[in-house]
């Protein structure tokens, strides 16, 4: 007997708001929950002190009946970047691992066992790594065993953007993915990774400062300021440049995406959480 696919279902982990979206009609996205964090979520102020269980499971719980495979998509403001190089002589995936782990407590000053730690492992050339609050994933394995959906996938912003658009990108160049309060910054050269940061703001720059941060950071490394610079996500406008040699290409803006049914659009913090929430049920 053939069976027809689980329902994707998107949980969006804003910087303080929290949305699930059950699907998508003609008419719009529907926003099964939506959730603010400063009421759920003790010890906020840190990543590291925060305690997701009440959150996660206000959500789910206002959401109601939920049946399908959840996935899962988080700002960058509660995700860490950092680029780690291995020396010579550096194989297994355990020597790998602890590598990035002293390499996150140097950067960050926090302890690397309160957080989750992913890399394009390798040994051969510089990788880039993220890492994500235990408390926050292990909040949602457990949460969503209580209730009938499968936790199917939980992915930070720029990853799941950058992942969406991998086809149009380009070998070289510095890739930027915005969120709502910081921006990833990945210098490539065919394809090795020279140089990662995470950028953090207040209020977006527009995109003259973007570069003029792109610039400075090449000047540090002792790089030439490559000739392209690929934005995704929620990025600043274009405007024309000085610098015609320069090529700024935006990716990902031309996608439509569906009205939210049930979300107060006058709040752009509502906005972020349900926009996270469609990347996770828009395939």
């Amino acid at each position: 007997m053939s069976r027809w696919p689980a329902k994707r279902l998107g949980l969006g982990v804003g910087a303080g708001e929290m949305a699930i979206v059950d699907g998508i009609s003609a008419k719009g996205a529907h926003v099964a929950s939506l959730l603010p964090l400063r009421d759920y979520l003790p010890g906020a102020a840190s990543p590291e002190t925060a305690i997701w269980e009440p959150a996660v499971s206000a959500a789910v719980a206002q959401a109601g009946k939920l049946s399908g495979k959840l996935h899962v998509s988080v700002s960058d403001d509660w995700a860490r970047y950092w680029m780690v190089t291995p020396p010579a002589g550096l194989g297994s995936l355990a020597e790998l691992r602890a590598l990035a782990s002293s390499r996150f407590e140097q950067l960050f000053g926090a302890p690397a066992e309160s957080w989750y730690i992913e890399a394009d492992w390798r040994d051969d050339g510089a990788m880039l790594a993220c890492a994500l609050p235990k408390s926050l994933l292990g909040a949602l394995g457990e949460v969503s065993k209580q209730h009938r959906c499968a936790l199917a996938s939980v992915v930070p912003e720029s990853v799941r953007v950058v992942n969406r658009d991998a086809a149009q990108i380009a070998s070289g160049g510095w890739l930027c993915s915005f969120g709502s309060h910081s921006f990833l910054a990945v210098l490539r050269d065919h394809g090795k990774l020279l140089a990662a940061r995470q950028f953090r703001f207040d209020l977006l720059p527009d995109l003259p400062e973007v570069l003029a941060r792109l610039e400075t950071e090449t000047l540090r490394l002792g790089l030439d300021m490559p000739e392209r610079v690929f934005l995704l996500g929620q990025a600043p406008k274009l405007v024309e440049l000085a610098d015609r040699k320069l090529q700024v290409i935006m990716l990902g803006r031309q996608r439509a995406m569906p009205a939210p049914i049930g979300l107060d659009t006058n709040s752009s913090a509502h906005a972020d959480a349900f926009r996270l929430a469609l990347y996770g049920v828009i395939a």
